[in-house]
């Protein structure tokens, strides 16, 4: 009897792995600089996906259509060049055949935005950029809210809890500083701040002294880092920091406090006003954490959340469809898939037709926040 119930066992396990083996499966491509300053958000984009994918492959895979297929991530690094992102793009689309695609900067996707169209590539963006949506974009879609949506809500917080109105506007010089800065400097002025002046500078730059040498003797009240990356925006801190700036730092855009204070170091750092993807304090972000840090050994960026929405709602309009290979009927099923629960618990819902003229937007929700004694420490939500 031992040795019937041990062949049983033998032939459930093979039976099991044959099926996994014979599944179908669903490709995901993800574009992102997963190494350099913006590293932390890349492998976020990377890692937040293919940890929900093997949630579902532990559970037996995608069920679409009355069939289960297996979900693979496959990640490109494009170090934040538009020209490594379209050759990334290119090996995703021509040799592994994937249809589907995330990308995370605003100059890869502006790269990519006709093309995506011309090749009927669904792709998620996580730029910040205005000008990735329009009321032509049918297979483009942005994953979370951009600043257009949570800024306006973001400085009138400040404007009420923050003293002192004299700012100054820091962001990287490509497609997502230009727009982070535009957008801020009209916000932060319809709120009664003073916007003594902006500042752009090139993604591998290191030596900030200059640069806030010039800026300190503006004398402002708030340096705004919007869009630069977390480990850079730490730079810039510790070294206004060393030059004799005392006053507050606010980042509205692209979060990652362990990577600002662990470039900046805790007491530089402390009181910086940030946006944040996520309350660390939330069971289902603490939980994608966990994942994170098991897989890659370390903490996690918290806009992995997004990421993890964002695949999630992908994969649900591509059940809703009924079809992995016909991405016409997913773009028509996005709307079928929404509104959904994020892994917070927060309500995703589909918009952007008031501003961009297509709802191709999920519409996602941000916390404000503040780093305490190392840590970030929510404060409030955007509106």
């Amino acid at each position: 009897m031992s040795l019937n119930i041990s062949r049983g066992l033998v032939m459930l396990a093979t039976t099991m792995t044959l099926s996994v083996a014979s599944a179908q499966t669903v490709k995901i491509g993800v574009i992102a600089p997963l190494t350099g300053g913006g590293a932390p958000w890349g492998l976020a984009a990377a890692e937040g996906p293919r940890i929900l994918a093997q949630e579902i492959n532990d559970k037996g895979g995608l069920d679409v259509g009355g069939k289960k297929h297996k979900v693979e991530i496959v990640a490109y690094d494009d170090q934040y060049k538009a020209a490594d992102a379209v050759a990334a793009y290119n090996r995703l689309v021509n040799q592994d055949k994937i249809k589907y695609v995330i990308v995370v900067g605003s100059a890869a996707t502006m790269a990519l935005k006709q093309q995506v169209e011309d090749d009927k590539v669904v792709t998620l963006t996580a730029s910040y950029t205005g000008k990735a949506l329009d009321k032509n974009s049918k297979y483009m879609f942005r994953l979370y809210s951009p600043p257009d949506d949570y800024i306006g809500s973001f400085i009138a917080w400040m404007k009420d809890n923050v003293k002192g109105k004299r700012i100054v506007i820091v962001n990287p010089n490509d497609e997502t500083g230009w727009d982070q800065t535009q957008v801020a400097t009209r916000v932060f002025k319809t709120n009664g701040f003073e916007v003594l002046g902006s500042e752009l500078f090139e993604r591998a730059q290191k030596d900030f002294q200059p640069m806030m040498t010039k800026i300190i003797a503006m004398k402002p009240d708030v340096i705004e880092l919007g869009g630069t990356s977390p480990a850079t925006a730490g730079l810039i801190i510790r070294q206004a920091r060393e030059l004799g700036y005392d006053k507050l730092f606010s980042k509205t855009g692209g979060a990652g406090p362990k990577d600002i204070v662990a470039s900046a170091g805790a007491k530089a750092a402390e009181g910086t006003i940030n946006m944040l993807y996520a309350d660390p304090a939330n069971e289902g972000y603490k939980r994608l954490a966990a994942a994170y840090k098991k897989a890659r050994g370390q903490d996690a960026n918290e806009i992995i959340v997004s990421f993890y929405d964002g695949a999630n709602v992908l994969l649900s309009a591509i059940q809703k469809a009924g079809s992995v290979d016909d991405t016409a009927k997913v773009v028509a099923a996005f709307p079928k898939a929404l509104p959904m629960k994020s892994i917070q618990g927060d309500q995703l819902t589909l918009g952007g037709k008031s501003v961009y003229g297509v709802d191709a937007q999920v519409m996602s929700i941000n916390y404000i926040g503040t780093i305490r004694n190392g840590e970030p420490v929510v404060l409030g939500k955007t509106k």
